[in-house]
């Protein structure tokens, strides 16, 4: 049973079953069809049966129903029609019953591409003794003498070809999707951990823009109104135990009255000018409020502003006030104007300007996107690797059929019975010709016209072939181009557009029918070309639009695999904000909110020296926090955090540092770790933390050059063997990452460092 997660496979699959039932009914349509137009002389029975052939394949043609009870169905009618008929042949299994034998082809080599192997060969046997048994009056058969027949003993060869093709085909859609779900897997772990760092990020922001505030006025005991004090507490209590909005929040909020609430608090007048309700998502609107808060909670504490305007539109905002303003450039050195103003903003699409200048007063604008961004939520996965599969799945079939061409030009030519025109030299030239025009279809991003002239020359092969044979043999083993050459035409059009392949495929097919007409004419000759238009011809059109369709197919599965992704993705970033992010936040918040509970209820007094030195020392921690916080920007710390919070769990006191000489936000510096490197980075450190047994040390140091991070902690003296095994595995960095492990007394010291040098030079 194909795995829901292998969509790939899945389609290919069916498009293969499509291609199975449509070229046995259709076969066998068309078999019966010219065998009972044809006017054979049939007992009454066989004809009946034939009919019931005929009549099963149009309705089965007509419906198009699949599955297994389908298909024993129509084995069954097989079955019946084999049953029902008996053939007569001077030796073996000659022309004359050539009905039976493409009947049994068209079954076999349908089974062979869309059932498993045990149900094909199972089918298979059982075909091939109902047509032993059709052949049974035959003077002189014996089962031996039925297999080493050349026509019996070519529908396995034709049964070992179909299964051959479908497992290479399938192998290679297994390998696409494969190859795509790693890489969204990839894409997956890179998204939680930005999720994870925005969620983080935004916490900090939300911290300082209320706790951090409040408790830094009560600490410089500039709080003179304790009234005032507790308003501001309990609106930070709100604030902080509202909690942040989860991803995929996609209900509206109206921003103007957002402001309204938010210009209620805020100590100076404020004048509020909206053109009326602004509907907004509510996470963005959260994003908004929450940089307007820090922008006003500005104008509170430093401005010494008499007025300040709110100024509301559709995806705009501006704050100005009429204060001391400042000089310097607006963010450098201040937290909250860079983390709670402008990379707020610039995490939704949008951007923030703080214009100021001393005495001027201060203006802070605020931009995002009113139209919903497809980038910001871009869930496809890496293009790179879904095309490649793409290639791999069409170059695979395509070896399928040059392989087919291959073989039944070899096969047919050195098996069967030679003429005596053409010579065996000239006969030999043209199956090197047809070989060797085959084998070029292998050749990648040939020309057009290189493979249209690569076309004619395997038409032209096959032609000669049948002008050169004496009509005796025209229809006969010795003419093996009638199959072969299709297949080589086949091949060569692959890559073609599909009205281009089928051209060809038809132009040769109706002058090979035009040339044995005029080398041998006859109603019997019209007979046989009948059946090998029904299966050879059918079978070969069929896979030439199989083949068109392979890459839609596989495209609707990278469309698939999209949306899988997309579901993957947002269930795993649920998934970590509620069980990790939330967590965390409530950790944090229980230092300090018992505190602001105080001074919202008044249980605290704000002019209490006891209550000032408890804030400066809240303040101080939360400040060091920030500031920790503001150099642990570096990814690797962000995916670290997991492990951190699992070795503190567990009682280990981790110390983690950061020497980061540049700003993620610097395009000019920031240099991004490849997948494999920083894979085993985390790795290794990850091993560090998880054995450690009572303290460790991460310290990580990044500049333009590169990378190192370095662990240090109290671990078992096996957990050499693990870093041995992991450096070991590790070979696919390309080397591009050093490790040393030092041991002093029980403490075990690793440093990784890669140089982004040595990326740059692979």
């Amino acid at each position: 049973m194909l795995r829901e997660a292998d969509p790939t496979h899945a389609a290919v699959a069916q498009e293969a079953t499509w291609l199975a039932i449509r070229f046995r009914h259709a076969a066998c349509l068309v078999l019966t069809v010219v065998h009972l137009a044809n006017g054979a002389a049939d007992p009454g029975l066989e004809r009946a049966i034939t009919v019931l052939l005929a009549v099963w394949s149009a309705s089965r043609l007509w419906g198009g129903r699949r599955g297994p009870w389908w298909t024993a169905a129509d084995v069954a009618v097989v079955a019946i029609y084999l049953l029902g008929t008996v053939s007569v042949a001077a030796s073996g299994i000659g022309t004359q019953d050539l009905i039976d034998v493409k009947v049994v082809a068209a079954t076999v080599i349908s089974v062979g591409i869309a059932e498993r192997v045990r149900v094909s060969a199972a089918v298979t046997a059982l075909v091939l003794m109902l047509l032993y048994y059709a052949n049974r009056h035959t003077p002189g058969l014996t089962p031996w003498r039925y297999l080493s027949d050349l026509a019996v003993a070519y529908l396995l060869v034709e049964w070992l070809l179909a299964i051959g093709v479908r497992r290479v085909v399938l192998r290679a859609a297994t390998v696409h999707d494969q190859t795509v779900t790693a890489a969204a897997d990839s894409r997956i772990a890179s998204d939680v951990a930005a999720a994870r760092r925005r969620y983080e990020h935004e916490q900090w922001a939300v911290m300082h823009d209320t706790a951090a505030a409040t408790l830094l006025m009560v600490g410089q005991g500039a709080a003179r109104d304790p009234e005032r004090i507790a308003r501001q507490a309990a609106r930070d209590l709100t604030v902080l135990e509202s909690g942040i909005p989860l991803p995929g929040d996609d209900s509206h909020a109206d921003l103007s009255e957002l402001l309204r609430e938010l210009s209620a608090d805020c100590s100076v007048p404020v004048s509020l000018r909206t053109p009326g309700p602004l509907p907004i998502r509510r996470t963005l609107a959260w994003t908004v409020t929450a940089a307007a808060r820090e922008a006003l909670t500005n104008v509170d504490r430093h401005a010494h502003a008499s007025e300040v305007v709110v100024s509301a539109g559709p995806g705009t905002l501006m704050i100005t006030d009429d204060g001391v303003g400042f000089e310097g450039t607006p963010g450098e050195g201040r937290y909250g104007i860079r983390h709670s103003i402008i990379e707020r903003l610039r995490a939704v699409g949008g951007d923030a300007d703080v214009i100021s200048a001393r005495g001027r007063g201060t203006e802070v604008r605020l931009r995002w996107p009113v139209a919903e961004s497809d980038t910001a939520e871009d869930h496809s996965f890496d293009a790179p690797a879904a095309a490649a599969g793409i290639d791999l799945l069409g170059r695979s079939f395509g070896y399928g059929i040059v392989g087919i061409a291959v073989a039944d030009t070899l096969l047919q030519s050195t098996l069967t019975e030679a003429a005596a025109t053409p010579p065996a030299a000239v006969n030999a030239l043209l199956v090197t010709v047809n070989v060797v025009c085959a084998l070029a279809a292998l050749i990648p991003r040939r020309r057009e016209s290189v493979t249209l002239m690569l076309m004619g020359t395997a038409i032209a092969a096959s032609l000669l072939l049948i002008a050169l044979l004496p009509p005796d043999f025209v229809l006969a083993g010795a003419n093996w181009s009638i199959g072969a050459s299709g297949w080589t035409v086949v091949a060569l059009g692959f890559p073609l557009a599909p009205r281009l392949s089928l051209s060809a495929l038809t132009a040769w097919w109706v002058l090979v029918c035009g040339l044995v007409l005029v080398r041998v004419p006859g109603t019997d000759t019209l007979m046989v070309l009948g059946y090998h238009t029904a299966a050879i011809y059918f079978l070969q059109v069929l896979t030439a639009w199989f083949a068109a369709t392979l890459d839609r197919a596989a495209r609707q599965a990278a469309a698939l695999h999209r949306e899988r992704l997309r579901l993957r993705t947002a269930d795993a970033v649920g998934r970590m904000t509620e069980q990790e992010c939330l967590r965390r936040y409530r950790e944090l918040l229980t230092a300090f909110t018992p505190l602001l509970r105080g001074l919202a209820d008044g249980t605290l007094n704000p002019r209490d020296p006891a209550v000032q030195a408890a804030s400066r020392t809240e303040y101080a921690r939360l400040r060091r926090l920030f500031t920790q916080q503001d150099g642990l920007g570096h990814p690797l710390l962000a995916d670290l955090r997991t492990g951190i919070d699992a070795a503190e769990r567990r009682g280990v006191a981790v110390t983690v540092e950061a020497d980061v000489e540049f700003r993620p936000t610097d395009p000019s510096t920031d240099r991004d770790l490849p997948d494999a490197v920083r894979g085993h980075l985390v790795a290794a450190t990850r091993i560090m933390l998880d054995a450690s047994l009572s303290r460790a040390r991460v310290v990580v140091t990044a500049d333009p050059s590169g990378c190192t991070v370095s662990a240090l902690g109290d671990c078992p003296v096996e957990t050499l063997d693990r870093l041995s095994l992991l450096s070991g595995a590790a070979l696919d960095t390309g080397g591009a990452v050093h490790t040393e492990v030092i041991t002093a007394g029980e403490l075990l010291w690793a440093r990784m460092h890669h140089r982004f040098e040595a990326e740059g030079a692979r």
